[in-house]
């Protein structure tokens, strides 16, 4: 009998290579051009401010301001209106980062692919002038939310490298409690991305219709390492879950492999075909695709920041 002990021979490689930085910026570029230039943080909200779109118009009261007047309505009818013009507001991001045991895992490893992908979207928020928050997360959100970072614009991106940097993975997945206290909080709704490889044994799609209740507008990242989805393992062996601590004794035959190997196919297919019955945006990563890659393809497949 042999243990099956968890593969993550590059655990101990930089998160972030000499390179990640250039790689970050060839992605904004890319990113502006898929986008056509129009980032997230460029919607409109429905306040009515000054800017420079114009929405609608009101009557001229005593004391507006007279800058705004639209003298073309005048001259047509004699009557005064001010110009209302859409105000222009931060979308606000939120990164979920998934810290539990289980993604302690895999070759590449999954925890770095999780994070690079997070430092990705942070810095594609952060270059269009989005409020990015990082929210780690494992047995629930930090107490308080006082382990999260926020940040807004560029050059806080070192800050958030940092922050990603020093996450440790531990605990069991509870991705419905985590959401359940972002959405009690009194934080600004916005965009939630959620990087997990969704191993909750309660279920990842309750939490992720917690996050619509909580008028979140919630985009799922699957993270999957290759091992995972195609494991080649046979004979006897003691398997160990890395979030709960228990074992079992099995022994492991070629059909054992086709038939989990299936069910691990149907069930990130599940996933999928739930969020999209939902609209929720979903992506599913192998972590032996580059992250930029990844992250290109939600770009076009749309939903991310679009």
């Amino acid at each position: 009998m042999r243990e099956v002990i968890p593969q993550r021979m590059d655990r101990g490689a930089p998160l972030f290579g000499p390179d990640f930085l250039d790689i970050l910026g060839r992605l904004h570029l890319v990113a502006r051009k898929i986008l056509s230039g129009r980032m997230k943080a460029e919607r409109r909200s429905k306040r009515k401010g000054v800017s420079v779109e114009f929405a609608d118009h009101r009557p001229y009261a005593p004391g507006d301001d007279f800058r705004f007047i639209d003298w073309n309505v005048f001259f047509r009818t004699e009557q005064l209106f001010l110009k209302l013009f859409e105000e222009q507001e931060d979308l606000h991001v939120y990164v979920l980062v998934d810290c539990s045991a289980s993604m302690d895992f895999g070759t590449p490893y999954k925890f770095h692919y999780a994070r690079r992908l997070a430092a990705a979207i942070g810095y594609l928020g952060l270059a269009g002038l989005d409020r990015i928050e990082i929210l780690p997360f494992s047995t629930a959100l930090p107490k308080g939310f006082g382990s999260t970072l926020s940040a807004r614009g560029k050059g806080k991106v070192f800050r958030v490298l940092e922050f990603l940097d020093g996450l440790e993975p531990a605990g069991e997945t509870d991705l419905h409690g985590t959401i359940q206290a972002l959405g009690s909080s009194k934080r600004k709704r916005g965009l939630a991305v959620v990087i997990s490889d969704l191993f909750d044994r309660r279920g990842a799609m309750p939490a992720l219709d917690a996050l619509r209740y909580h008028k979140f507008e919630p985009y799922v990242i699957q993270v999957v390492s290759p091992q995972e989805a195609q494991p080649d393992l046979l004979g006897d062996l003691r398997i160990l879950d890395s979030e709960s601590g228990g074992s079992r004794d099995v022994t492991v035959t070629e059909g054992m492999l086709r038939r989990y190997r299936a069910a691990f196919t149907e069930y990130c297919a599940s996933v999928e075909t739930n969020c999209r019955r939902r609209e929720i945006g979903y992506a599913r990563c192998l972590t032996d695709v580059p992250f930029e890659d990844s992250i290109i393809a939600m770009l076009r497949h749309g939903g991310l920041f679009q």
